[in-house]
C-alpha cells in the first residue's frame, strides 16, 4: 500500500483532534460552572484590565441591590421551602448571572413568604430548582442567583 494513502488520513485526523481542543476559548467556563467567586477567570468591577475597557454587564448592575444571603436562607428555612430538587446539569447551566431566566423554569414565590422577602424595587425574586434568583422585572435578566438555597 503506497504510504501516502495512510498518511494523509492520519494527518486529518490529527487535524481535526487539535481543533477540537482549541474550540472553546480560555475565557469560557468548563461544562457546569457557576457564578463561582473563587473563579480565576473573572474581572473585576473596573472592566478589563489589560485593555483598560469598561465592561458595559458590570456598569449595567453597578447600583444592584446588596443581598444578605444568610439571612434569606434563614427565612426560606423559617417557612419551610427547603429540600427543593436541583435542575438537570444542561437547564443549570443556561441559569447564569447577566443572562435571561431560561423560559419556563421558574416560579414565583407566594403566600406570606412572599411579603416577607426582601423587596427591591424593579426586581423579583423566583425559584428554579434548588437556587433562588434574583431577576430585574423588565428584562427577565438574572441578577444574583443563590444556589441550592432551597436544599
Amino acid at each position: 500500500m503506497n504510504p501516502s494513502k495512510i498518511a494523509a488520513p492520519c494527518v486529518l485526523v490529527a487535524l481535526l483532534h487539535s481543533s477540537v481542543a482549541i474550540a472553546q476559548p480560555d475565557h469560557a467556563p468548563a461544562h457546569g460552572a457557576r457564578d463561582n467567586p473563587s473563579s480565576q477567570h473573572r474581572q473585576n468591577d473596573r472592566g478589563d484590565h489589560r485593555t483598560g475597557k469598561s465592561d458595559y454587564r458590570h456598569e449595567r448592575h453597578r447600583d444592584r441591590p446588596v443581598i444578605d444571603e444568610q439571612a434569606l436562607r434563614r427565612l426560606l428555612r423559617e417557612y419551610g421551602v427547603v429540600n427543593a430538587e436541583p435542575l438537570p446539569p444542561g437547564i443549570q447551566r443556561n441559569l447564569a448571572r447577566g443572562k435571561p431566566l431560561p423560559p419556563g423554569i421558574a416560579k414565583r414565590f407566594d403566600g406570606p413568604l412572599a411579603n416577607e422577602l426582601p423587596h427591591y424595587s424593579g426586581y423579583e425574586w423566583q425559584r428554579v430548582g434548588a437556587d433562588v434568583v434574583l431577576i430585574d422585572a423588565a428584562t427577565r435578566v438574572v441578577v444574583d442567583i443563590l444556589v441550592d438555597a432551597l436544599r
